[in-house]
């Protein structure tokens, strides 16, 4: 496959949309509290268990408004925005080290422990559902569950032995399809554009960079804690069909402990799930962390 259209395909998986898309809950009152780390900002609302919302590359808090407006009268939530993402000043290269990914795990961990926090839930999107794996994989006795929307433990290998279909030339980069192709919410489209302007092109793409060569799949067995992820295989339409996209999930995830996993495949929604699905997305949270909590 081309460069160009790895690069395409590969932020089509990764790319998230700013703090002014529309919700598809209506408005309600909550006291939110914004707090700032050299590793990201995180706006904290709502009372109960805590709830951390990891989002993608390029992507904001704000993606998660239907999820806080949700659970916010039963968990207290914790909404995070990745430094360099989202018009959040990125970190220094000092600060950050050799790996922007393990710099914001470590930094994820570090919040948890310095608040204090117990049976924590991690809920991550794209590089935030990588991220929760990640966790995931690691002893952590404070993290209690994980929900990955539509991340994977192995992007890279994903498209290592993906073709481009027969026949076609590859296309020079253009945002405005690559955001048609990630949601079928029209109205998440303009701001989708709008994110990518307002982040650092040295932190995404560094992200994106790392992303590309992590490899978790080994580690997934090391799980010991449930882990619930919502895939979207239509997104891959009309290239791959829905089944065969569907069974890239099942292989990625297939070192995760049966005992731990579980496995939801939105019907029509593209990779933000949270935008084409939200109801559908939120019921699959609720009902996992019902079960499981």
């Amino acid at each position: 496959m081309k460069i160009t259209k790895i690069l395409a395909l590969s932020l089509c998986l990764i790319s998230s949309v700013s703090s002014g898309y529309v919700s598809a809950q209506s408005s309600k009152p909550s006291v939110k509290i914004t707090h700032q780390y050299e590793a990201f900002n995180a706006v904290v609302s709502g009372a109960g268990k805590p709830i951390i919302l990891i989002p993608g590359v390029s992507s904001s808090a704000a993606v998660w408004t239907d999820t806080i407006e949700h659970f916010s009268d039963r968990y207290q939530l914790h909404a995070l925005t990745l430094a360099g993402f989202s018009g959040v000043k990125a970190a220094a290269p000092e600060t950050v080290g050799a790996n922007y990914l393990e710099f914001q795990k470590n930094a994820i961990l570090d919040y948890i422990r310095t608040n204090k926090l117990e049976d924590v839930v991690i809920v991550g999107h794209s590089l935030g559902g990588t991220l929760a794996l990640w966790l995931a994989t690691e002893k952590h006795p404070q993290i209690s569950a994980i929900v990955n929307v539509d991340g994977l433990p192995a992007l890279g290998a994903l498209f290592a032995n993906q073709q481009a279909p027969s026949g076609e030339t590859p296309r020079s980069f253009d945002p405005k399809i690559m955001v048609k192709s990630m949601a079928n919410n029209e109205a998440w489209h303009s701001q989708m554009l709008n994110e990518m302007m307002t982040s650092d092109p040295m932190t995404s793409g560094r992200a994106f960079g790392e992303l590309m060569q992590l490899d978790l799949r080994d580690k997934l067995n090391e799980i010991e804690r449930p882990v619930l992820t919502i895939g979207a295989p239509a997104q891959a339409a009309p290239y791959v069909s829905y089944a065969a996209t569907k069974n890239n999930y099942v292989t990625q995830l297939a070192n995760i402990p049966e005992e731990f996993k579980h496995m939801a495949y939105a019907p029509t929604a593209k990779h933000f799930v949270m935008a084409d699905e939200p109801e559908w997305m939120l019921s699959q949270i609720e009902l996992f962390l019902k079960s499981n909590l």
